[in-house]
C-alpha cells in the first residue's frame, strides 16, 4: 500500500470515530436518579458522622474532605480542619496532608 493510501485510509478512520462520537450524547437523569443518588449520599454522610464520632480516622478524613470541599455538605473548612486535625492525631497520613495544605492555603490569604 502506498503512502499516499495509507494517509487516506488513516483520515478516513478518524473521520468515522468522529462522527461516530458525535452521536453519543449523555442521557440525563430522572428525578428518580437523583433522589436515590441524594439519599445514598446522606445516607453515607451519616454513617461517616457516626463512626466519625466513634473515633475511625478514616471517616473523620473523609468526612473532613466531603466539608473542605462542599461535597453533599455545606462548605465549611473550620468542621474541616476539626476533622482532619482529629484524623491527624491519630496518625493517619492523608489527614495530616491536606491539614497541612489546608493551614497553608489560609495563611496565604
Amino acid at each position: 500500500m502506498t503512502a499516499f493510501n495509507q494517509q487516506r485510509n488513516l483520515i478516513a478512520v478518524i473521520i468515522s470515530a468522529t462522527l461516530s462520537l458525535m452521536g453519543c450524547t449523555e442521557k440525563e437523569a430522572t428525578p428518580q436518579v437523583e433522589t436515590n443518588t441524594s439519599s445514598e449520599t446522606e445516607d453515607k454522610i451519616a454513617r461517616l458522622q457516626r463512626e466519625a464520632q466513634q473515633g475511625s480516622s478514616d471517616a473523620q478524613y473523609e468526612l473532613a474532605y466531603l466539608y473542605e470541599n462542599g461535597i453533599g455538605v455545606a462548605k465549611d473548612e473550620a468542621k474541616a480542619l476539626e476533622l482532619y486535625q482529629q484524623a491527624a492525631d491519630q496518625g493517619h497520613p492523608a489527614a495530616k496532608t491536606n491539614l497541612d495544605d489546608l493551614k497553608n492555603e489560609k495563611q496565604e490569604f
